[in-house]
């Protein structure tokens, strides 16, 4: 399965990338980043959210699974997370992308497609930060399918 994690905007700071990097070189998995643009901001938020949904929905095929971060989504333990890959190999979904949006949050109708609405925890948190977070808890989420003693569950 191929996993993308998708987000609206660059990546700026050195240190989440690099961190980004540590756990995309440590997993056997096949995980792409790729930046949405930003909507320009003289358009609303309502128009921008639409507009950087368009951007998610060109990474979407029939054998995709969208997986939303959003701070009203459901707040996973790790193993929770690694079921959703488990649950995503036993259905062979091809395609699983992680949706991380921009300055004004998702789209409402693409939060609506989603497969699962995820968050951790009900902060707001930098989108740099999220993309380093996720990174993780998929690495987590290989190491807890693969028996790795890496997730010790505590």
């Amino acid at each position: 399965m191929q996993i993308t994690i998708a987000a609206v905007g660059r990546a700026k700071h050195k240190p989440e990338a690099e961190l980004i990097a540590h756990y995309l070189k440590q997993t056997r998995w096949d995980i792409t980043i790729k930046e949405i643009p930003d909507a320009p901001s003289n358009m609303t938020a309502d128009a921008r959210r639409a507009r950087e949904a368009e951007g998610f929905q060109k990474l979407l095929t029939p054998q995709s699974r969208l997986f939303v971060m959003d701070s009203t989504g459901k707040s996973l333990t790790s193993d929770a997370f690694a079921t959703l890959f488990k649950n995503a190999q036993r259905d062979a979904v091809k395609h699983a992308v992680f949706a991380i949006g921009g300055q004004d949050g998702l789209d409402p109708a693409l939060i609506k497609a989603a497969h699962t609405t995820i968050a951790f925890g009900a902060a707001t948190w930098p989108h740099q930060l999220l993309r380093a977070m996720l990174m993780e808890q998929i690495y987590r989420a290989y190491t807890i399918t693969i028996g790795h003693p890496y997730h010790v569950g505590h």
